[in-house]
């Protein structure tokens, strides 16, 4: 199964489930936030239903939002509508067909840690990072406490009957090098969450 198509499978009962941890989601947010200015473009890697990039519309001229799936991204867009919100645009582009060109800030939340190949995904984040620009991301440290690793019986279990998708089973440490590796020097991180830890960087591009 593909991530389009799990995702777009799942898309009506994903939009339904209310925000996990809202503090720990406000603090991330308000913390991209801080990054921008009113001039700056800024690309979302698998956007979802359009929460954050609504919400950081107005501290930058323009977003462009992306998922792999037409079908968060419909309800993004109808989200939008009925929130009137402007400088978002919604697009689908996996992390492997990005659009071209260079952003001050790329932004992936919540998303790495469902990609098989998230070196060569960090890969293409960085090389759409203005010089100066930063890449925000929020990763899944399943790999870093007992606790995360038991869940790795669970999900493979999920995945065989086609509910779960892709999971990688990451340590901070690895996260971190990955930035460090494509030429980016990690400014601010935090490691967010309980028992199953999701780590918050942002990192700069040199």
């Amino acid at each position: 199964m593909t991530a389009e198509t799990f995702w777009d499978g799942v898309a009506a009962s994903y939009a339904k489930r209310p925000i996990a941890n809202m503090d720990q989601h406000d603090r991330t947010v308000d913390r991209s936030a801080a990054y921008l200015t009113p001039e700056a473009e800024v690309l979302e890697v698998g956007c979802g239903t359009g929460t954050i990039a609504m919400r950081l519309a107005p501290s930058a001229r323009h977003v462009l939002a992306t998922d792999v799936s037409g079908k968060l991204l419909e309800i993004a867009r109808e989200r939008q509508a009925e929130r009137g919100v402007e400088g978002v645009t919604f697009a689908r582009h996996g992390i492997m067909d990005l659009p071209e060109g260079q952003y001050d800030m790329v932004a992936a939340y919540n998303v790495l840690h469902l990609i098989e190949d998230i070196d060569g995904a960090v890969a293409e984040l960085a090389a759409r990072v203005k010089p100066g620009g930063v890449l925000v991301t929020k990763t899944g440290v399943l790999g870093e406490s007992w606790r995360g690793r038991m869940l790795r019986v669970v999900i493979g279990a999920m995945q065989l009957v086609g509910k779960a998708p892709y999971v990688g089973f990451h340590k901070v440490r690895d996260v971190d090098a990955l930035m460090e590796r494509h030429g980016l020097q990690i400014v601010e991180s935090e490691t967010m969450g309980g028992a199953v830890g999701v780590r918050f960087l942002v990192a700069r591009k040199v």
